[in-house]
């Protein structure tokens, strides 16, 4: 990393640092923490703050305010301006002549201007407490900007303390079934190949894997299992019992020698591409009476966009397809990215498939093994993400690369080998967010669960001889 950029990081950890310390009482509130009014006040004052035109004097009862599905991290919250421009511009705090001039200039060109957005996502970060954290929000909202510059993310309107406004996509996460849609699962290869084949301003060392896991494991050592450490209730209390024997320090320094013969290439990863992370992209309808809303879907446990109008014909409702017949995808979330092993990336976004996070009861999460991706999905995903990656890097864009089998069983051995570091990273990012968290998870069941199923591959591989992995099935062809 250079000099110059790894100042600018240190400076902006600095700022933010000093604006969350002058800003706790607001930023409590925003985790919702405050008062429905409270929130919402709150919200309105950052984004007359940060925006301009209408969000200057809109008052905030009129603004469109909901809390959306924010994730395990982050509380995010819809702000719209209202679609009565009668509403607009009957905020301003100064009722001079000069004022009312003012508001009416503003309602006669209806209170926007060609780059005012009428709809903004406001995120507030979860987790702001300890050294790493800042740096890992930092860290974020740099490559944030970044993937915004270069069209590959929303757009950033601004920076505040604890959080940020982002561009509004009209858009939905998508559901856990839908990552093993074959036309789904190869947008998402072509995406994460786009990611992989960036160059960003970060070190290329693969450092923040064992780092991250090595920080965690002592948290989760020297507080969580703790000799003196005990659950809230019995079923924590008897997990805590069973995780507490595990040597995560020796299983820690095992995974590290034996990725290490694995040869994985370093690229620029996402780390964390589950559903809820990537959004299907839909056409906003123009403004109209019967404007799209955020709705809460008891079905999915989950806030989506819906329409006041029950008489949707087939040109009003919105398309999620491109005019080349295929989905439409976004990445968001870049919360964990960093340089890392290319292995990582592609085998915790299989595991994914297995884990829907819509369950409105406690643990607040599904598993079912059964939906993990077979041999011939992952050798279509794979196959799809070879040939834009190193279309991504050719000079000659207009060339198809057609991956050998020898490439796609060489990532095929690279994923299952790295299967095995996504259980134990999430296992203890688990146990360190247990008893912490203001977001409702089951962290203690879901660490419980990780932390088996890592044991019973572990114990696969071992049977193996040398550590190696049995040749995959010979294939002429990847079927698409």
């Amino acid at each position: 990393m250079s000099f110059y950029i790894k100042n600018i990081l240190v400076q902006a950890k600095n700022c933010y640092r000093k604006l969350i310390d002058m800003n706790k009482s607001a930023y409590w509130k925003l985790q919702m923490c405050g008062t429905e009014e409270e929130m919402r006040e709150v919200a309105a004052r950052i984004c007359r703050n940060y925006l301009h035109g209408a969000w200057k004097s809109v008052d905030p009862n009129d603004l469109d305010f909901k809390r959306i599905n924010g994730g395990l991290s982050n509380f995010i919250y819809y702000v719209a301006l209202p679609s009565d421009l009668s509403k607009l511009g009957g905020y301003a705090r100064d009722s001079s002549p000069e004022a009312d001039d003012n508001k009416k200039h503003m309602l006669s060109s209806h209170s926007f201007s060609m780059d005012e957005p009428k709809k903004v996502l406001l995120r507030i970060y979860g987790q702001v407490h300890g050294e790493r954290a800042m740096d890992a929000i930092v860290t974020e909202s740099v490559i944030f900007t970044l993937l915004s510059e270069r069209r590959l993310g929303p757009k950033l309107h601004g920076v505040f303390s604890g959080g940020r406004i982002e561009e509004y996509i009209p858009a939905r996460s998508l559901i856990t079934k839908e990552l093993s849609e074959p036309a789904i699962s190869m947008k998402i290869a072509e995406k994460m190949a786009a990611i992989h084949s960036m160059d960003v301003p970060l070190s290329k060392e693969p450092n923040w894997l064992w780092k991250t896991m090595g920080k965690w494991m002592k948290t989760a050592r020297d507080e969580r299992l703790a000799p003196n450490a005990v659950g809230k209730t019995v079923e924590e209390q008897n997990i805590i019992k069973q995780l507490k024997p595990i040597d995560f320090e020796k299983e820690l320094e095992w995974l590290k020698k034996f990725v290490s013969s694995m040869d994985s290439p370093v690229v620029f990863c996402h780390n964390d591409l589950q559903e809820g992370n990537i959004l299907l992209l839909e056409d906003e309808i123009q403004p109209t009476e019967d404007d799209d809303y955020v709705n809460y879907d008891s079905k999915t446990s989950k806030y989506v966009m819906t329409q006041f109008d029950d008489q949707n014909t087939s040109d009003s409702i919105t398309s999620q397809i491109s005019d080349t017949g295929e989905p439409r995808l976004v990445l968001i979330d870049f919360e964990y990215c960093a340089y890392n092993h290319r292995g990582f990336d592609i085998a915790n976004h299989f595991q994914e498939w297995a884990y829907d996070y819509t369950n409105p009861k406690h643990p607040f999460y599904y598993e079912n093994l059964d939906n993990l991706p077979t041999l011939e999905q992952k050798e279509i995903f794979i196959k799809e993400y070879l040939k834009h990656y190193h279309t991504n890097l050719s000079e000659d864009k207009n060339h198809v690369h057609d991956p050998s089998i020898d490439e796609i069983n060489q990532l095929l051995n690279e994923v299952e080998g790295f299967t095995l570091v996504t259980h134990l990273l999430w296992c203890l990012w688990s146990i360190v967010n247990a008893s912490k968290s203001q977001i409702p998870f089951g962290y203690w069941e879901f660490a419980l669960c990780r932390k088996e199923h890592y044991m019973s591959l572990k114990q696969e591989i071992m049977k193996k001889d040398k550590f190696g992995f049995s040749q995959k099935r010979k294939i002429c062809e990847v079927d698409i």
